[in-house]
């Protein structure tokens, strides 16, 4: 893969190679992260970079911290306070920078695993509709694997066609590698399914027909809790954002009839309108798009 072939991996694991590799034996959840979310690394070269990230943000953080705050106080004391400032932040920025990558494989595998859920009925009608036609197997996944538009599945069928067409593996040997890898469980067993009619010979337009129509079923269903869920997200927004903040601008208003403060009322009111009310409409679609069984 181009990542494995990379300056920044090759430099990381020659600086930090060596340590990585004594301290992988505690990172094998990691490394199962890692071939869920198909990053193209091994445990070895992610953690290497893991490290040897950590270590060049903290050599560049640290000095320059300790200069700038001894520059601004050119004093012992204020040299002592910018060593010591130096040190503290480029050790969190260190420990963020690893724990960011130790954190980002979970966050790919559950954008791959949504986005797999998200297609899967589609994509499992789709193959018996084309499974009714007599098409082999290998070119069912070949087929499926061109629609782009049903995202992560169509990689992973992708790479079962390819594994069959390109390093020669059977059908059976391609689909268990593909459902070990994938991060979804009900793709998972949707293969394993597919592999067990191939082995025992059953009718495999028949068995995807019924997967595609319980898979659906549960897409519905997941669609009617949504639209519950927004619907009361909805009231919460209207009733605390949108009449708060009403609210709060006639009570500020009629506070300035008080004598209060007219700097102090328009700073509320312009906090309310240009700040308040933004943010918490992002913090509404960022709620939303969460919940969301389309995303």
């Amino acid at each position: 893969m181009t990542a494995k072939n990379s300056f920044y991996v090759r430099l990381s694991d020659r600086v930090t190679g060596q340590f990585a590799a004594n301290i992988e034996g505690m990172f094998r959840d990691l490394g199962n992260d890692l071939v869920l979310a198909d990053l193209g690394y091994t445990l070895h070269e992610y953690l290497s970079m893991a490290l040897f990230s950590s270590g060049l943000i903290f050599m560049v953080s640290a000095p320059s911290l300790s200069v700038i705050v001894g520059a601004l106080n050119p004093t012992l004391s204020g040299i002592i306070a910018g060593l010591i400032t130096g040190l503290f932040v480029g050790v969190c920025l260190a420990v963020g920078t690893f724990i960011g990558f130790y954190a980002y494989p979970k966050t790919v595998t559950g954008k791959r695993r949504s986005d797999i859920q998200n297609n899967l009925p589609f994509a499992t009608m789709y193959l018996s509709t084309i499974a009714g036609t007599g098409t082999p197997p290998s070119a069912l996944f070949k087929m499926l694997g061109d629609f782009k538009e049903y995202g992560e599945i169509a990689r992973e069928c992708e790479k079962i066609s390819r594994d069959i067409r390109t390093f020669g593996a059977d059908e059976t040997q391609a689909i268990r590698s593909a459902a070990q890898r994938t991060p979804s469980e009900d793709f998972k067993e949707l293969l394993w399914g597919i592999n067990s009619v191939l082995t025992a010979g059953g009718d495999l337009r028949s068995f995807l027909q019924q997967k595609s129509k319980a898979y659906m079923t549960e897409y519905e269903r997941r669609l009617d809790k949504f639209t519950d869920t927004l619907s009361l997200l909805v009231e919460i927004y209207i009733t605390l954002v949108i009449v708060g903040s009403v609210f709060l601008i006639i009570i500020s208003t009629i506070m300035s009839a008080f004598g209060q403060s007219q700097l102090l009322i328009i700073s509320i009111q312009l906090f309310t309108v240009f700040i308040l009310l933004p943010l918490a409409a992002m913090m509404f679609i960022i709620i939303v798009k969460g919940v969301s069984p389309l995303e």
